[in-house]
């Protein structure tokens, strides 16, 4: 264990690091888009469940995999605002002064679109937010790149010790394709609202 956390024995990362890495997030998210692009696209003969619509299937994936990517980041944060406004002021984008109040709204706002999104409860407003968070990630990564800051990017863990690189911005871009898919999508399945 590692500061309450149970690390992987190779090379001390902890279990959360590996599965939420840039390369396998990003391959994780290519793949569930190309199966949305197969259900849009693909023969209906192929079918995985007879009466069951494909198109809107896949779209109902891609909603609740947004939300729990929402929820799932938003939880290291929500319990320790101090140090996630501290990672938010590296990226050097906000004033000093709105950086304790960013560190304190975004994972709220993370965490309660997340909940949505997976609920289906107001959906298209949270997947909305859910792409305004994205290209807003996307942004300010690019530019701390851009201007050559090394930071870890706190996107899941804040104690993760993985470097932001162009990939984490690749990985955001790719998150926002889905949650433009949630977003523009008509209705999915296991909504508990309608909008």
């Amino acid at each position: 264990m590692e500061g309450g956390r149970i690390s992987h024995p190779i090379g001390g990362r902890t279990v959360i690091d590996k599965l939420a890495g840039d390369p396998s997030l990003c391959l994780a998210t290519l793949v569930l888009l190309l199966l949305w692009l197969a259900a849009r696209i693909g023969p209906r003969k192929f079918r995985v469940f007879p009466g069951l619509d494909g198109e809107k299937a896949a779209d109902t994936l891609l909603r609740v995999v947004c939300g729990f990517l929402l929820v799932g980041a938003s939880l290291d944060k929500l319990g320790n605002a101090a140090k996630f406004s501290e990672a938010v002021g590296n990226y050097q984008v906000l004033a000093s002064s709105l950086v304790p109040l960013a560190g304190v709204v975004i994972p709220w706002l993370e965490f309660f679109a997340g909940i949505s999104l997976a609920l289906g409860v107001k959906r298209r407003g949270a997947a909305f937010l859910f792409c305004v968070l994205m290209l807003v990630y996307a942004f300010s990564l690019s530019w701390a790149l851009a201007h050559g800051i090394e930071l870890n990017c706190s996107c899941f863990d804040s104690d993760s010790n993985e470097t932001a690189t162009w990939l984490t911005v690749l990985r955001d871009v790719l998150f926002l394709a889905m949650g433009f898919i949630a977003w523009t999508s008509p209705k999915t399945y296991a909504a508990l609202g309608d909008d």
